[in-house]
């Protein structure tokens, strides 16, 4: 059973129980509930597990995908730049 599933029980058990102590409309029950918090090693425990489970890219793939990246975004700042030159020069001529 994973964190997940745990506080998903926990939900359920908790809205089970204010249920049973419904408290009258119009008056407020006196004391706070507090949410139960997950200790720090238990949560860093639980990013590691999911960490291991991530389908990380190989050196190539990141290499390919940086070299794609930068030749987009060349190609679409000169065509915009191209574009604002022209529109520039055109509204320049015009008045």
């Amino acid at each position: 059973m994973n964190r997940e599933d745990k506080r998903a029980r926990s939900r359920d058990e908790s809205r089970a129980e204010r249920a049973e102590r419904a408290v009258p409309a119009g008056s407020l029950p006196s004391e706070t509930y507090k949410r139960e918090r997950t200790p720090p090693g238990q949560f860093l425990r639980e990013v590691r597990a999911e960490l291991r489970k991530v389908a990380w890219p190989s050196r190539r793939e990141v290499a390919v995908y940086t070299v794609t990246v930068l030749a987009v975004t060349t190609v679409l700042a000169t065509l915009i730049f191209g574009m604002d030159f022209v529109i520039r020069e055109a509204a320049l001529r015009f008045f």
